[in-house]
């Protein structure tokens, strides 16, 4: 009984604090300001509304690691991977609308802007429906999203070459690198779809890409693939 106790007054917390997180969301504030303490944010999911979490919550991370695809070797010769993981960065670029701007979609912001310099990302906030969104680069990488990423891998500026390891990181994060690497797109799709909203199945109320579209982008990038 005692321990039901506990389980329904923890949900209980949780409630409480998703229902505050979405009250100073409606305000404008950072959902979680203020109910966790500075630099435990990012581990709760953003249930408020504002701009997709890009980044794995600790709770996803426990799925990842539990999840037996996660391991699945590649198998595949180190120059396939290598080609194969560029053309999935290819297709993420033609998925989110980038890869036809200039600079190969470095330095596009959300909606089609431009920003200058690499030095860093650019911070800059696109109005969005209700909302704005930080989304830039090749890939869109929000700013938050950069600086977890950019402390992860010791990136020093927001070039190209940083942009794609970022990209890179996110996939590994989400159990997908090996699946990318081996040609194992689809699979690979439907685990990252939660980090680009231009992805089938990502759910953020964006236009989203159909499947055979990526899967003809990829293939047009040199990607090989090893699905039935």
């Amino acid at each position: 009984m005692n321990r039901l106790l506990t389980l329904l007054a923890g949900v209980v917390v949780v409630l409480v604090a998703v229902e505050l997180a979405s009250r100073r969301a409606g305000q404008g504030a950072p959902a979680w300001d203020g109910i966790l303490p500075d630099g435990w944010q990012g581990l709760a999911p953003d249930w408020a509304g504002g701009e997709p979490d890009q980044t794995t919550t600790i709770f996803e991370d426990v799925i990842v690691s539990l999840t037996p695809s996660t391991y699945a070797p590649s198998n595949v010769a180190p120059d396939v991977a290598a080609a194969n993981v560029r053309a999935f960065l290819d297709m993420i670029a033609y998925a989110e609308g980038t890869a036809s701007y200039p600079n190969d979609g470095y330095s596009t912001l959300f909606a089609g802007g431009q920003f200058e310099g690499f030095a860093d990302h650019p911070r800059v906030y696109v109005p969005f429906r209700n909302t704005t969104s930080s989304a830039a680069g090749r890939y869109q990488i929000l700013a938050r999203t950069w600086d977890g990423v950019r402390g992860k891998l010791g990136l020093s500026d927001f070039s190209p070459a940083s942009q794609d390891a970022a990209a890179v990181e996110l996939i590994r994060e989400r159990g997908a690198l090996a699946d990318v690497q081996a040609g194992r797109t689809v699979r690979a799709i439907g685990k990252v779809a939660k980090v680009w909203a231009s992805l089938p199945g990502a759910g953020y109320n964006q236009p989203e890409r159909k499947l055979s579209a990526l899967l003809s982008a990829y293939a047009s990038a040199g990607g090989t693939t090893t699905e039935a």
